[in-house]
């Protein structure tokens, strides 16, 4: 007892006071998984919270990819990990899986909303700044991501794209997908379907990134060979961003496919330091 009470005093006096210890304590790096954030069985996600964080940590929302209809947060968590340790908090999410039905985009985007509002109004418990948010995603939830940062009231300040559909409205684009099967997964994500020939139905406009860009800043990483979303489809967004005299930077990864090569331990060492480092730029 009275070593306990010799160490907390000297704790004490190194620190300068109580408060001082406290707020020592609340900046430890924490873990939290499996948070509910809303009413449904998928609304769950990690919240990674870096030791020694401060008002200008910024945090990033970050949501998986799966054609909008698989897959979890867990299939990221090697991105979490990275930018965790970083000195990054990140708050990876479950959405709820697309569907024939009553799931579709603006279910999925009123997801990743509860989500937002749910990191923002824990940021006092969290010691966490929820005005420094960033949105990132891989393929489907890089569109998600995109999709939900450029229509949403919240600040959004930047974003990190990893080979996200862009344009879902184009009827090349719409063709190849049905050649490559899919279609299907693209129509639950839209709920509505597309047939050859026949005007394109306003769904398809109404859910593509493309057209609700503003001025975030955004990392845009795409392999040049992807054969399930087109590199052309993040070229056509980074040409419009031009135009608008919007900060971006197009990351093409030579070569690589909807993986983006990240096998490769110096392709992937390169795209998390880039990602990174945008974040920590733009991201506060």
């Amino acid at each position: 007892m009275i070593k306990k009470s010799l160490k907390s005093f000297l704790l004490l006096f190194v620190l300068g006071g109580l408060s001082e210890i406290a707020y020592a304590q609340q900046n430890d790096a924490e873990k939290l998984m499996q948070v509910s954030y809303g009413p449904y069985p998928r609304n769950i996600m990690d919240v990674y919270l870096p030791a020694n964080r401060t008002d200008k940590t910024p945090f990033v929302v970050l949501i998986h990819g799966g054609a909008w209809t698989m897959s979890g947060k867990e299939a990221v968590r090697d991105f979490q990990d990275s930018l965790f340790a970083h000195g990054i908090a990140v708050a990876s999410i479950n959405h709820r899986y697309a569907n024939d039905s009553d799931v579709h985009y603006l279910q999925m985007i009123q997801d990743v909303d509860r989500a937002v509002s749910y990191c923002q109004a824990h940021s006092n418990q969290w010691h966490t700044n929820a005005k420094n948010l960033v949105m990132s995603g891989a393929s489907s939830g890089a569109h998600l991501a995109l999709l939900y940062a450029y229509t949403t009231s919240k600040k959004i300040k930047a974003i990190v794209d990893f080979c996200g559909p862009t344009d879902l409205a184009d009827t090349a684009v719409l063709n190849y997908s049905a050649n490559v099967g899919l279609m299907g997964v693209i129509q639950k994500m839209t709920g509505k379907t597309y047939t050859p020939g026949k005007t394109v139905p306003q769904e398809f406009i109404a859910s593509s990134p493309l057209y609700y860009i503003k001025n975030i800043p955004i990392l845009i990483v795409h392999g040049t060979a992807d054969p399930v979303v087109k590199f052309v489809l993040s070229q056509r967004l980074s040409d419009k961003l031009d135009s608008a005299r919007i900060i971006h930077k197009l990351l093409p990864i030579p070569g690589a496919g909807h993986d983006l090569n990240l096998a490769n331990p110096v392709t992937k060492a390169m795209i998390y330091s880039e990602s990174e480092a945008w974040i920590l730029k733009y991201g506060i």
